[in-house]
Parts: C-alpha cells; sequence; structure tokens
C-alpha cells in the first residue's frame, strides 16, 4: 500500500541498506550480483503496522483483574505495579517478551507509554530503551508522569520527581539522535486532569526545547469527561486550547467523551488522535466517534494498549473491532470501512507518532519496515485483500518481519533474541506476580 492506497499485484522490491529503493510494479527487477533474493511469490507484503498507544510494561498483569468499572481496574492495576516493584531487570524482561508478541503479529513500530518508576527510574528507563535497540523493533519511548489524581483519587501519585525526568527525558533525546537510531522519544503526561498546568506548560516547553511529540490519554471514561469540567469549568479540550497545550505534535489516546467542538479544536490544531477499541470494550469506557473524526480529516491511529486492559498485542485485533464495534452502536454512516482501518493500522499510526515521513506505506525513499505474510486458512480464499486482512487475519499468516531492512523475524524465528530463553526467564517472575497480586488483593 502506498499513498495512492494501491495495492500492486507481482511486484518487486528492492531494498539498500534500510530504505526501500525501489518499487517495480508488475515485476522486473533486475538481479545484480551480490543481491540476497528473498522469493515472495504467492504472498502479500505489507507496510509494518503501528501501535501508537501501548504500556507495555501491562503484560505482566495479563488476565489478572476484571473489575467492573475502569476507576476499579485502574486502581488495581496501580496497586499491583506499585507491590511488584519491578526491577531494571524485570522491565527488560517485560518489555522484550511484549515487542516480541507486537513483532509475531507484525508491528514493526511500537510507542511504550512507559510511567517511571519512582525507585532506579535512570536504570529502568535505559532497560526500557535497551529492549527497543535488542528486539530490533522501533519504539517511541513515551515518558509518563503526573503530579494529582482527582478523577480516581484512591491513587495517590508518587512523590514529584523534580527535575529528574527532564534529565532522564534529554537523556533519551540524545541516544535517539544517534546515527540509525530506531528509538524516537516523546513526553506523556498521564492524562490532562492528571497533570497541573503548569506541569502540563512545563511538558510543552521541555518538547520544543528536545523537539519532540507529546502523547496523552484524553477522555477515555465518562468520568473524566465529567471530572475536567468539573475541574475547568469548560471541557477538557476547550480548556486545553485556552492554555495554549494544542498543536500538530500532540496525540492523544482514547478521545471518547468528546463534545462536537471539541472534535473540532482538535481538527483546527492537527491533533492526532489513536483509536484503542479492544481496551475501550474490555473497560466499558465507550466508543470513539471515529468516522466523525475522519470525515474531519482527523488523523487516527491505532493501539493495542495495554494487554492488562485489552487481549494481546495485535493491532490485527484493533482493525476488527474498528470496524465491527460501530456497528453495535451507530447508524451505518458512522461506520468503519476495512480499508480505513487498515490505513489507521499503517499510515495512521506512523502520522500519530509523527514518522509518517519515514515509515507507514511501501514506497521509494521510505524505511523498509515490511510485513511477510504466508496466507494461512484466515485468508483463504483469498477474495477480497483489503476486507479479509481487516477482518479475518490473526498473525497466523505473520511469517517474516523487516525492520529498517533487517529481518527481525524469519520464517517465523525470531532473528535477534532468543525467544525460548527469554519466555523461560519471563516465567520465572510468576511468584513474584503472585505476590503482587495477593498484596493488591488485600487493598
Amino acid at each position: 500500500m502506498n499513498l495512492k492506497r494501491e495495492v500492486l499485484d507481482k511486484a518487486d522490491l528492492l531494498i539498500v541498506g534500510d530504505k526501500i529503493e525501489k518499487v517495480f510494479p508488475g515485476g522486473g527487477a533486475h538481479q545484480r550480483e551480490g543481491d540476497d533474493v528473498l522469493d515472495c511469490n504467492g504472498k502479500i507484503i505489507i507496510p509494518g503496522l503501528v501501535s501508537a498507544h501501548t504500556h507495555l510494561t501491562g503484560i505482566f498483569q495479563r488476565g489478572l483483574w476484571d473489575e467492573t468499572s475502569f476507576e476499579a481496574w485502574s486502581r488495581k492495576s496501580a496497586e499491583t505495579e506499585k507491590a511488584f516493584g519491578a526491577s531494571a531487570e524485570d522491565i527488560y524482561l517485560i518489555h522484550s517478551v511484549a515487542c516480541v508478541e507486537l513483532i509475531r503479529h507484525g508491528v514493526t513500530t511500537v510507542l511504550n507509554m512507559f510511567s517511571i518508576p519512582s525507585h532506579n527510574a535512570p536504570e529502568c528507563v535505559r532497560s526500557a530503551c535497551r529492549v527497543l535497540f535488542e528486539t530490533g523493533i522501533r519504539g517511541i519511548l513515551a515518558l509518563a508522569f503526573k503530579d494529582q489524581s482527582p478523577d480516581n483519587p484512591e491513587i495517590v501519585p508518587d512523590a514529584p520527581v523534580g527535575d529528574a525526568w527532564i534529565d532522564l527525558a534529554r537523556e533519551v533525546a540524545r541516544e535517539s539522535r544517534s546515527s540509525g537510531s530506531r528509538l524516537s522519544l516523546m513526553l506523556a503526561p498521564s492524562a490532562p486532569q492528571r497533570c497541573s498546568d503548569p506541569l502540563l506548560m512545563c511538558c510543552k516547553e521541555i518538547a520544543e526545547e528536545l523537539q519532540v511529540g507529546i502523547h496523552t490519554h484524553l477522555a477515555e471514561t465518562r468520568r473524566h469527561a465529567e471530572v475536567g469540567k468539573k475541574l475547568y469549568g469548560e471541557p477538557i479540550v476547550n480548556h486545553l486550547e485556552k492554555i495554549g497545550f494544542l498543536s500538530s505534535k500532540l496525540s492523544v489516546a482514547h478521545a471518547i467523551w468528546l463534545e462536537d467542538r471539541e472534535i473540532d479544536i482538535l481538527k483546527r490544531h492537527s491533533v492526532r488522535v489513536v483509536h484503542n477499541p479492544s481496551s475501550n470494550m474490555k473497560l466499558g469506557s465507550g466508543v470513539a466517534r471515529v468516522k466523525k473524526m475522519l470525515s474531519e480529516d482527523l488523523t487516527v491511529g491505532l493501539g493495542a494498549d495495554s494487554v492488562n486492559a485489552a487481549t494481546i498485542y495485535s493491532i490485527f485485533e484493533q482493525m476488527k473491532l474498528s470496524v465491527l464495534l460501530p456497528r453495535t452502536h451507530w447508524a451505518p454512516e458512522d461506520w468503519i470501512l476495512p480499508s480505513e482501518a487498515f490505513e489507521m493500522g499503517t499510515l495512521g499510526g506512523a502520522k500519530a507518532v509523527l514518522l509518517d515521513g519515514t515509515i507507514g506505506s511501501i514506497e521509494e525513499g521510505k524505511k523498509a519496515d515490511l510485513v511477510i505474510l504466508n496466507p494461512s486458512i484466515s485468508l483463504q480464499p483469498l477474495n477480497d485483500l483489503m476486507n479479509e486482512l481487516a477482518l479475518c487475519e490473526n498473525g497466523s499468516s505473520v511469517e517474516s518481519v523487516f525492520i529498517d531492512g533487517k529481518a527481525v523475524m524469519l520464517g517465523k524465528r525470531m532473528t535477534l533474541i532468543d525467544e525460548e530463553a527469554l519466555l523461560a526467564r519471563f516465567s520465572s517472575l510468576r511468584p513474584k506476580i503472585i505476590r503482587a497480586r495477593t498484596a493488591a488483593s488485600r487493598n
């Protein structure tokens, strides 16, 4: 798929270094001496998928909590994470396993919204960066923080880290600018209502200094929207515009409980939106008006969120739910088409993480972030490619994944990391997880 939304049959791709050098519609590429040739006859090549809102740490809590409200789930999750007290090595293991799952589902780029632990913060942040380098995935480390919690008063924010998070952000920014780095940085105030206005504006100033984007949760639940109105005396987005926080370098996750005027304001400032249907359904948060956003020419990407708030780290799943969920709630004019869902999972996600000039489509000059699908039974018979990719593919067809022109998974085998050894080490965390769940259950 390219910017013209073309589906090419029997095309050849020439990859030189980390980029797509040439696309040959209909084939006909001339093989040169020394070229490595990968025969993809009968297979499907798509742009690498983008998860534009994800919490990798959440994988250790998969399946633990199924509370009947967002607030109860949030409290249990926060208490469990605090009781777990992840070390830097724990973070490495947890995030590595999450990245393997993403890659196996064809995700080549992930935004990791990472809450900085109050203990060993620098070491934990370095571990989170190390994972992105060693698994081969393209990653945006979104450093999360807050200084208040009016939407869930039982959750007491950690003691303010002062200038420490700014120092960490600068360190990650320096590392991300190294030659050939697949690492990017974004600053991530947890949600507007969880951050004082001075903290939000400090965040914007630092983001401008470092020339990075900002990512936040926005109006995820009805209560969040109501708390925002109580806190500001007006809808959240109106307030954010008033204080000068909105910009084209801001992406917002969920954006469910917005008034029409708020959507208009987001459009005016070219704010990007990330839709997370699986977690919205799992937590009973609501149904985002994605079709209205698309019709207003807002950028919309997809996010797998945290698997303790959803199911698995799969953008194919988000595509499917993006199509199906509106059909249970809205009239047909507000339904999402499979082709729209596929674009949200690729180019829309790339736009949401500010990398659309680099990834998100198969075009000459872009990074060679590609997924090769060997059609499994879920894609048989192949009657309509776009419909079936968005509605039927479950990741079982993902055979190989290339990032920066390098195979990070080839023939269903991870190439840069020992998956079996990693999973064995990850399973050793089970007793610690049980103790943390027990401690959280007492509260």
